[in-house]
């Protein structure tokens, strides 16, 4: 207690009351999250942490480590560095504990928030903010770090466990802005040795690698840079301008750019190829994102949480410039806040600098990979910036307005944000509140619908479990297939509605079984569309419930469509070993058979590596010296030695 004190009294009062005032908004933030802390796990989260074997260890060696570390398939780079946060959490708990995984999530929140404020103080602290005379510059970042810390847009990175990896990605680029901050603020003063460049090259190049490998966003470190030495800098070196340095910072902010433009036109191939698997081009994403980041921005100037959700498949795509009207307007709009922006460059840096600072931000994820539309989390390091100019303003303002009293008038906008992370944190205390939450706000949206229905029907399966009554049943079960249908109509070449419509009706609804040709129907909508990763999920459920006793009726045809798309698909291993259990099961399956089907598979799946196990079950019967072969073959194609574990419980039998 005494060098708490001590510290205290070293830290100018103004500062001590600004790091206490952080330290509430912190405290109010865990009390806004925690209710939500033992909330359930949710897709990304079930492969890549609850079903991962190899995530599952004690600690005890470090080759352990080594395997969690590189257990995920998520990015080209597997994510090291955040999945060695989950593996640590496996550890200490034992076991997979919601608590223990979100409470960590939520404990990074926080320090982020920490680092903003640390992150804005420094940024205001540059040459273009000073000139611009912003006043109370420690206020304004932490008004910045607040709004940031409390904004109901983030609560579904937080407690979306998975989404630890942006957390991580963010944590260490704002770490590497602050690092070059101190460098450069100390630079536009004294200048610099070689020396001293050098150890900031180094600190900057290891910081962006970890950021990196967290997730690949951290790359995005050095154009960030680019922003905040071309935009607040400006090339200010040892008391004068450098036109060197100048230059330098454009190039490194135009550069990026060029790069991708030189790949569309030398080698279309590397970003279109993506696209096979998408059901829109590289076109349509590109004119879609033009609307999404005026969507994003509106989420975070005015959030309104009946807007948000896991969903958002509600949001139409742009098929052309016209088509709908809106992108045209979205493109006509993001130029002309540009060239204002531009235009008002010295006066107002702020402004173009939160611009520039949201759209690299949203670079690598809003623009030409052929990744999904559309994700909250996108938006977790890019609000920093907005939320720094929104502070900015709202500082200014109510110094201004004589009327306004301005810790009243910042207390009521902070009141507003917690008020609305309390709601929204609600709904993630349980799966079927977060589904309801999400049907009810994205009515429109297929995948909101389909997720509330199935929820529904697995509280349906507990229903022994719970102790409900038939009439209870049968009104669940009815509410469950309005949701269904609902998403059937507003999605008809989805599967996973076709899916569980067969499945309700079988179990709950047989008159309108025998009316629906369900099966006949995913039979026909699995034969002719391109499966997407939803579609997959939905023939894996089918599968299981083709093995169930209510189903068993129907294993014939399941597997027969199985096999179709086995052959459509030679390199999915997921449908490989849906078809493989299903044959498997049959009373009269042949060992021989099965073993063939896997050795055929073995030379076509390019995740061929994980039928090895299988196999050698079936060929331990012909001898050790046979059995080792198979193992040497593994090996040879497990690069990463993850299946080291299973490959010596294998020898030792």
């Amino acid at each position: 207690m005494s060098v708490f004190r001590a510290y205290l009294r070293r830290v100018p009062a103004r500062d001590r009351r600004h790091r206490l005032l952080i330290l509430g908004l912190c405290l109010v933030c865990l009390a806004a999250y925690a209710p939500a802390l033992q909330g359930p796990f949710l897709f990304d989260d079930r492969p890549n942490l609850v079903d991962n074997r190899l995530l599952h260890i004690d600690g005890r060696t470090a080759d352990d480590w080594r395997i969690a570390a590189f257990s995920s398939d998520a990015g080209v780079l597997h994510r090291p560095v955040a999945m060695l946060t989950f593996a640590a959490n496996y550890a200490v708990a034992g076991h997979v504990s919601a608590l223990g995984f979100k409470g960590t999530n939520l404990a990074l929140h926080l320090v982020i928030g920490v680092l903003i404020y640390g992150v804005c103080r420094a940024l205001l602290q540059t040459p273009a903010l000073v000139a611009t005379g912003l006043g109370d510059r420690p206020r304004i970042a932490l008004v910045a770090a607040g709004l940031w810390l409390l904004h109901p847009l983030h609560v579904s990175t937080v407690l979306y466990v998975v989404q630890r990896m942006a957390q991580l990605s963010t944590f260490f680029t704002l770490l590497g802005l602050l690092v070059y901050c101190r460098y450069r603020l100390r630079w536009v003063q004294a200048g610099a040795s070689t020396g001293e460049m050098i150890s900031a090259a180094l600190w900057l190049a290891l910081i962006t690698l970890v950021a990196t490998l967290a997730k690949e966003n951290g790359v995005l470190l050095p154009w960030l840079i680019a922003v905040l030495e071309v935009v607040l800098l400006r090339g200010m070196w040892h008391g004068g301008r450098s036109g060197l340095l100048r230059c330098l910072g454009w190039v490194a902010l135009v550069a990026p750019l060029l790069l991708v433009a030189l790949v569309y036109l030398l080698a279309p191939e590397l970003l279109v190829g993506g696209y096979a698997s998408r059901e829109f081009t590289l076109e349509e994403r590109v004119l879609t994102q033009s609307r999404l980041l005026w969507r994003y921005l509106g989420w975070i100037l005015l959030p309104n949480i009946t807007d948000m959700g896991l969903f958002h498949d509600d949001i139409a795509v742009s098929h052309g410039l016209f088509a709908p009207p809106s992108t045209a307007l979205a493109l006509l709009a993001w130029a002309g806040l540009s060239a204002f922006a531009v235009g008002l460059r010295r006066r107002y840096p702020l402004l173009l600098f939160a611009l520039l600072f949201y759209a690299v931000g949203h670079a690598l994820e809003s623009t030409v990979l052929p990744l999904e539309m559309v994700f909250e989390h996108r938006n977790y390091l890019p609000a920093v910036g907005i939320c720094l100019l929104f502070a900015a303003v709202l500082v200014q303002i109510t110094d201004r307005v004589q009327r306004l009293r301005p810790q009243l008038a910042l207390a009521l906008v902070f009141s507003v944000l917690l008020v609305q992370v309390v709601l929204r944190a609600q709904a993630w205390t349980g799966e079927e509140a977060l589904a309801r939450f999400n049907a009810i706000n994205h009515p429109a949206s297929p995948r909101a619908q389909i997720y509330y229905g199935n929820a529904l029907f697995e509280r349906l399966g507990q229903a022994g479990e719970s102790k409900l009554d038939a009439q209870a049943q049968q009104s669940l079960a009815v509410a469950a297939r309005l949701h269904v249908l609902r998403a059937q109509a507003l999605a008809p070449t989805y599967l996973p509605p076709l899916v569980l419509l067969y499945q309700l009706d079988t179990l709950h609804f047989p008159a309108l079984a025998e009316q629906h040709n369900w099966l006949g129907e995913i039979e026909a909508l699995a034969s002719a569309k391109r499966l997407q990763s939803d579609d997959r999920s939905a023939l894996s459920a089918l599968t299981s419930f083709a093995l169930s006793r209510s189903g068993r009726a129907a294993q014939p045809r399941v597997t027969a469509l199985l096999a179709q798309l086995v052959a459509r698909y030679p390199g999915r291993l997921n449908l490989v070993l849906m078809h493989y259990r299903l044959l498997s099961a049959q009373p009269d399956a042949d060992r021989r058979v099965l073993r063939a089907y896997l050795e055929d598979a073995l030379g076509n799946s390019a995740a061929r590596r994980r039928l090895y196990a299988l196999l050698i079950h079936y060929h331990s019967g012909d001898g050790r010296a046979a059995t080792l072969d198979w193992i040497k073959s593994w090996m040879g194609l497990d690069s990463r030695r993850q299946e080291l574990g299973l490959q010596r419980r294998l020898l030792a039998r």
